[in-house]
């Protein structure tokens, strides 16, 4: 097993599917496309997931103590038990690979 780890914490999205479905009826109701590949002439395809964020450890803990505190984040308490098994997902999520 690898020990490496992310040395950025960027969040990328994986999957947008209505990004994808806008993206498909686009080319569809695209009259000029002479031959397979000029379908991406149409739509970027960067565009259809191409969202990113950062989420630092200090953001997680921030959001931690407003789900404490009760303003916002309060499904944070009904996932985790404590703050420590909160950084742990943060990890999984941000750091590890």
């Amino acid at each position: 097993m690898s020990r490496s780890y992310r040395h950025t914490t960027i969040i990328k999205d994986k999957n947008n599917k209505s990004m994808k479905k806008y993206a498909n009826k686009k080319v569809r109701h695209t009259d000029d496309i002479p031959n397979g590949k000029a379908y991406k002439k149409c739509f970027e395809s960067y565009d259809i997931s191409d969202y990113r964020w950062i989420w630092t450890k200090e953001q997680a803990i921030d959001e931690w103590r407003q789900a404490e505190a009760g303003i916002g984040y309060t499904w944070l308490l009904k996932h985790f038990k404590n703050l420590e098994e909160y950084l742990a997902y943060w990890r999984r999520c941000v750091k590890r690979k």
